[in-house]
């Protein structure tokens, strides 16, 4: 056992207090002869003996307990032989996990956090033996070193690191140190994670760890104060995106510090021309939207970029915006092989009439059993009208397909199978159908629509009102319907809800995509609505926005996760073109598409372009994590929950001198603090000493 602080043993001295104290108070008392105490020289034996063990027993309870003091403020450690079951003299492997994100770069009272980081992990040199050996991992970006090295490579290595802004990848890398050295036939082991000790840095460091036989050390290399504002978010008005349409570009812009922002602008960039600007000022901690208007000119990906002037923390004040914007969208428009009730669907009536009109919708027809899921990746949208029964077999498929961003919108069969129907709906969580009401084809009204979920993006700018005025429409009647219990869990609304509180159109969010079931069928059976005026712009307005859900919309990637993206392109012949870089992803044909994956660790903010022989050429934003931006720190405490480790070593370097940092490199590295031990000892015989204080009654006698 060794001493982190051996000054303090000095403390030891104070030990002897309690026992000069005692043996001032051993002077023999003068005797007295006095003829009617003799009834006390019974006491002898009894009483005055039990007293003088009391005594004793006391002054020994407080000499331990001040020793334990003394011991606690020497800060006792175990070497790593006695901790980790090695030698202490064995050579140790120290591998160094080294924060090279963004938030590094800034600088701090020891200068840049991220050189003042290198010059640690030479202090971890100078605490080591010189037959130890090293490995060195970076958090963020490609993973350059992983092998086991001696300190001349690893201080080369350290040399030639450098902040990066690319995706963290702080748990693979720290799981992957951890599984190599614990492989590697050292006897001392420990890992260092030299770090800014940014929260959303140690909650990505994974929290099922196994570090038994592994010394683990946090070094918090310090902070810096700096003011920063950053890009939270970037939506639109409509995710029906088409050419010559204009629509809104919403760009939140948040000050993630304790500074306020003053004499800053955010300016957005779309299609290679300026769209605005706007003056940003900006309390701490203080949100703000900022809308600029856009108009897409051409179909393919709308490419756009959002900057931040003025900021005083320069590596996210630029934010890159993809949205693509289809020539038309395709649906798939699924029905029974021939009709039985005599009544025509209006569905027809309205694609022939949209395609008629705008040509953003196109469709084709197939029947229920000609249905081949292989086909669903050239679709944006699948409509199943009046099918009296879905094939299992279809189920999933089209569970991935609105997962990854496809709609599917669903009108029942008057005579449908409804635990077919329910079975279904459970793939998506969307609730069941529960019951029938009224009667198909008898005109009689059991309900009406009345009440329209006017501010869904499906509407947005389809009724013209003054002021407050209260929407009014023709009730469409209902005379026969399927009640539909929707579910509680996650993202759902009535988009039409009749007087009865039932609904009559219901969406469903599920994944990137949109599921939306109706509880009426498409013809004059079910109700009068097909002959409405409401009728053919609100189903044609939930179709374009459930086919909006893929190709209508965003595409992006958030960096420090591998790239996944499914599409319709060609799997032989699509590559990835990042900067001047073309790279052959891994394919998997599926239901939707092509799955086009990679690991995307040295990729930067920018473009990602996918791009095949048929001329196919997607471009996808990628931007880093809005964590990265956020600075706020873990605690001790924090980290060890983070971690899920309560016997990893906390080095805060804040206000610590060379010599002190060395000091607890050396218990951290090398050893394990035990004084915790010596301090839960002394409250013990604190406790200890109280309750024979009270309990020992020497004064009894028999």
């Amino acid at each position: 056992m060794s001493f982190l602080n051996p000054l303090f043993l000095m403390a030891l001295v104070a030990v002897g207090l309690p026992l000069l104290i005692h043996l001032l108070n051993l002077r023999r008392p003068q005797k007295v002869a006095f003829s009617t105490l003799a009834f006390f020289r019974d006491l002898k034996n009894t009483t005055i003996r039990r007293i003088r063990i009391k005594r004793y027993l006391l002054l020994l309870l407080r000499l331990l307990a001040i020793a334990c003091l003394a011991m606690v403020l020497a800060r006792p450690f175990l070497p790593p032989g006695l901790t980790g079951g090695g030698n202490s003299q064995a050579p140790a492997l120290n591998a160094v996990l080294l924060d090279n994100s963004v938030s590094m770069s800034r600088i701090g009272t020891q200068g840049p956090l991220f050189e003042y980081a290198k010059e640690i992990a030479g202090r971890i040199n100078e605490a080591a033996k010189d037959e130890d050996r090293y490995m060195l991992q970076l958090t963020n970006g490609e993973a350059d070193y992983g092998n086991i090295m001696n300190w001349a490579n690893m201080k080369k290595a350290l040399e030639e690191a450098e902040v990066k802004s690319a995706g963290n990848f702080m748990e693979n890398r720290l799981t992957g140190l951890l599984e190599t050295i614990k492989e590697a036939p050292y006897a001392n082991k420990s890992i260092y994670i030299l770090t800014d000790a940014q929260h959303s840095q140690l909650a990505q460091a994974g929290s099922e760890l196994d570090m038994e036989g592994v010394n683990l050390t946090v070094i918090d290399v310090g902070s810096a104060e700096v003011q920063n504002t950053s890009i939270t978010s970037v939506s639109t008005s409509t995710n029906m995106i088409g050419v010559d349409i204009p629509f809104t570009l919403n760009v939140e812009i948040a000050n993630q510090s304790e500074v306020a922002a003053v004499n800053q602008f955010v300016s957005l960039e779309f299609e290679g021309q300026a769209a605005g600007q706007y003056s940003v000022s900006l309390e701490p901690g203080e949100r703000r939207t900022y809308a600029f208007e856009v108009t897409p000119s051409q179909v393919g990906s709308a490419r756009a970029v959002v900057s931040i002037e003025g900021d005083g923390f320069q590596p996210d004040n630029q934010y890159f915006v993809s949205l693509q914007v289809p020539e038309t969208r395709n649906v798939l428009w699924v029905s029974e092989q021939e009709n039985r009730s005599g009544f025509i669907s209006y569905t027809g009536a309205v694609l022939q009439a949209a395609g008629e009109n705008d040509a953003q919708l196109d469709y084709d027809q197939t029947n229920i059993e000609n249905f081949d899921v292989a086909d669903l990746s050239a679709y944006d949208v699948v409509l199943l009208d009046g099918v009296k029964e879905i094939p299992e077999y279809i189920f999933s498929p089209l569970q991935e397909f609105v997962q990854t961003g496809g709609g599917v919108m669903f009108f029942p069969a008057e005579d449908g199978n409804l635990r077919n129907y329910n079975d279904f709906l459970g793939q998506f969580n969307a609730g069941r159908y529960v019951g029938l009401q009224g009667e198909y084809g008898s005109f009689n009204s059991v309900a009406t629509a009345d009440e329209l979920l006017e501010d869904h993006p499906a509407f947005a700018g389809l009724f013209e009102r003054e002021g407050e005025q209260q929407l009014r429409f023709t009730n469409p009647e209902i005379y026969y319907y399927y009640r539909l219990n929707t579910s509680s869990n996650g993202t759902g609304f009535s988009l039409l809800n009749m007087n009865n509180g039932d609904p009559l159109v219901y969406e469903k969010q599920v994944g990137q995509g949109t599921l939306v079931l109706s509880a009426a069928g498409n013809d004059p059976g079910w109700s009068n609505f097909p002959v409405k005026a409401l009728y053919a712009p609100f189903y044609y307005r939930i179709l374009l926005y459930s086919a909006s859900s893929d190709q209508g919309g965003f595409a992006d990637f958030t960096l420090g996760q591998p790239f996944a993206w499914t599409g319709n392109v060609d799997p032989e012949s699509v590559v990835l073109q990042v900067d001047d870089d073309t790279i052959k992803p891994g394919t998997a044909v599926v239901s939707s598409g092509v799955r086009v994956s990679y690991p995307a660790e040295e990729w930067t903010p920018g473009w990602i372009k996918i791009q095949d022989d048929d001329g196919q050429v997607i471009t996808l934003a990628a931007n880093l994590s809005q964590e990265e931006s956020v600075f706020t720190k873990a605690e001790q405490e924090e980290a060890e929950n983070l971690l899920s480790n309560e016997s990893l070593v906390w080095v805060d370097t804040a206000d610590m001198n060379e010599e002190q940092l060395q000091n607890e490199i050396v218990a951290s590295g090398f050893g394990r603090e035990i004084w915790s031990w010596f301090m839960l000892a002394g409250l013990l015989f604190l406790i200890t000493e109280t309750l024979v204080s009270i309990g020992y009654r020497a004064e009894t006698v028999e």
